[in-house]
């Protein structure tokens, strides 16, 4: 048999369970074993107990003493890592939602959206470029309350889609849920592929908790819009931006 002081994080909760069982049994084994077995054997008034089963039961006694230290400095030691890797995962966490909340703060709003289309607009017309906007809308489950999570899913989300884009293209928070890529010269049949890339890379931030779920849709000049104003309508149509989401799309940082 192999033995081994290798613990998995996974089964510590288990190891701990089965530790405590044992160290309870064994104590109890060894203090009974030693007053019925030892004890009248060593100290009998009708056997002469001599020196080395004196010394031989004294020294059991010792063993179970250091044993039973043994055993629960183990069991200690798996409460210790299991605190260690509790603090270990809530302080990852707490720096993960920090780093997405900066990165989203980072981000321009749906105002800097709706200031930088028409410009994005003129130059693809003058240049009779094609010009596409992919709305990308984050849901989450009912359940999903925790706003650190949340942040941190949104976070993560922001990272795949800029990871995706080109260094020309940009990227805007027309909703707290809801991202928008500006994708200049990009026409409808790129900027499907584009949106193949981007859920493939959602897909795997969301990981196989599905943590989050996602909706692409693109808007596209000429194929969807003839103007600035159709094609910021669109967006706010495809994103469902009613007045109170634009408010608030408008104060996120």
């Amino acid at each position: 048999m192999k033995l081994s002081n290798r613990v998995e994080p996974d089964n510590l909760e288990h190891h701990e369970v089965q530790l405590s069982i044992f160290v309870a049994i064994t104590v109890i084994v060894l203090a009974v074993g030693m007053a019925v077995l030892m004890y009248p054997v060593v100290f009998s008034h009708q056997t002469p107990g001599d020196r080395t089963m004196r010394t031989a039961f004294w020294g059991f006694c010792a063993l179970c003493v250091l044993l039973t230290i043994y055993l629960w400095d183990r069991h200690a030691t798996i409460r210790r890592l299991r605190r260690d890797m509790a603090e270990g995962r809530r302080q990852m966490a707490e720096t993960r939602r920090q780093a997405s909340v900066e990165l989203l703060k980072s981000m321009p709003n749906f105002g800097s959206f709706q200031d930088r289309l028409p410009m994005e607009f003129r130059r693809m017309a003058t240049t009779t470029q094609k010009l596409s906007i992919v709305v990308i809308t984050i849901k989450f489950p009912a359940d999903h309350s925790s706003p650190s999570e949340t942040a941190s899913a949104l976070g993560d989300a922001a990272k795949v889609i800029a990871r995706k884009m080109r260094e020309q293209d940009s990227i805007y928070i027309l909703a707290p849920a809801c991202f928008g890529a500006v994708l200049p010269g990009v026409d409808l049949l790129n900027a499907e592929r584009v949106c193949a890339r981007l859920t493939e890379g959602l897909a795997d931030a969301a990981g196989v908790t599905h943590r989050f779920q996602f909706e692409l849709k693109v808007v596209n000049y000429p194929a969807h819009a003839s103007s600035a104003t159709e094609l910021q309508q669109a967006v706010s149509a495809l994103a469902s931006l009613d007045d109170s989401v634009r408010g608030m799309a408008e104060a996120l940082p």
